[in-house]
């Protein structure tokens, strides 16, 4: 990723997330489980900071995928391109209210799509972004930014738990419960909500590369972070 990065950006990148910048909300209806995230102007300012302004967003594609008197969905797929490398992200919206007038909805629905896409594509950039948050054991929230998080900042994090950058580990697959498990959910919410199953059936396809004519995707789920993403994007819909 450092091709044409410069070395200030790159210990910025890597630098640990600051936890008093992240916002969460309850991902459950039980309010069990938070769900922590960046906001989207702040992704943007600390775009903008870390790259000098030299980066663009291109939303490629926005798809209505439903649409009834209480919800409007979109889902969108967003490039980030800073010098020669680019990054992709989808990302689904909602436009929700039984008497919101439906321009409103379709307007919002289409904004938080593509919000979402450009966090999600941002996010592959590193920590600075968000991409810490997606660690289930929230190793973020034991690592102490340093006091000056600025591009020429040469402090090292103190941090419990730290992964190569490269790795030539074979994926870990799923057991064979956890992925019955996944069937099983997807199975009934196929069932229960056949439109918003679509919205997420597209979007997992355009994820993983999976064509959008091949149906029976399930044998795509193979791994943990299928079934992560799966479980955020549910999260995103409100299951």
């Amino acid at each position: 990723m450092s091709m044409n990065l410069t070395k200030e950006q790159v210990n910025a990148l890597n630098q640990p997330i600051d936890k008093d910048k992240t916002s969460w909300r309850w991902a459950n209806r039980d309010k069990t489980f938070k769900l922590y995230y960046l906001e989207s102007w702040h992704v943007i300012r600390e775009a903008n900071r870390v790259f000098n302004y030299d980066w663009t967003s291109e939303t490629i594609q926005l798809d209505l995928v439903n649409a009834d008197k209480f919800c409007v969905t979109y889902i969108a797929k967003v490039r980030v391109t800073v010098g020669t490398i680019v990054k992709e992200g989808i990302g689904a919206g909602h436009g929700r209210g039984e008497n919101v007038p439906i321009g409103d909805k379709h307007e919002s629905a289409a904004k938080e799509a593509e919000s979402d896409a450009r966090k999600r594509a941002l996010m592959q950039f590193g920590d600075q972004f968000g991409l810490s948050l997606y660690d289930k054991e929230k190793n973020w929230q034991k690592t102490t930014p340093p006091v000056n998080n600025d591009l020429n900042s040469n402090t090292t994090s103190t941090q419990t738990k730290q992964q190569p950058l490269n790795s030539d580990v074979m994926p870990k697959a799923l057991t064979k419960q956890e992925r019955e498990l996944v069937i099983t959910t997807l199975t009934q919410f196929k069932q229960d909500q056949p439109e918003k199953f679509k919205a997420f059936a597209f979007a997992f396809k355009a994820n993983y590369g999976i064509p959008q004519h091949v149906e029976n995707f399930s044998d795509h789920i193979q791994e943990p972070k299928h079934a992560e993403w799966i479980e955020m994007f549910l999260r995103s819909l409100g299951q």
